[in-house]
């Protein structure tokens, strides 16, 4: 019987102005562990905003979540959407980094709309910036 995933996307911000390198660093840290343990989604930074989406096994999530929640570079952390999923939106990454501040982001526009959305718990038409996130990538 197949393992049921379910998908996490929580918004936090950061505790200081990421650098390039900062972010390299996050990113090769993620791969490692979530491949271990069967996790896969995407990290998005934009002007001091965390947005991430984690997909994996409910209790492997929640698990993860509250190290990630403990981590000093962000502050303010809110589950946005943690809901079952048929399937993985981002099954290719143990986990993959877009860093919007460097504006060259494929779905850019949308991706800074989403994370301001989310900043004010503003829906994008009737939908939630969580909802419209998985939207854009599973198109």
């Amino acid at each position: 019987m197949p393992v049921s995933i379910n998908q996490l996307i929580y918004i936090s911000q950061a505790t200081r102005k990421m650098s390039s390198e900062d972010l390299l660093d996050i990113l090769k840290i993620a791969k490692e562990k979530n491949q271990k343990i069967d996790v896969t989604g995407s990290l998005f930074y934009n002007g001091g905003w965390f947005l991430q989406v984690l997909e994996g096994p409910l209790s492997t999530l929640n698990t993860l979540y509250k190290k990630i929640e403990k981590d000093p570079r962000h502050k303010n952390s809110r589950i946005l959407y943690n809901e079952p999923a048929s399937f993985r939106t981002f099954t290719r990454w143990s986990m993959n980094m877009t860093n919007l501040d460097d504006r060259q982001a494929d779905k850019y526009n949308q991706l800074v709309e989403i994370i301001e959305a989310a900043k004010t718990n503003r829906k994008i038409g009737a939908a939630s910036p969580a909802v419209t996130l998985l939207k854009i990538f599973k198109e």
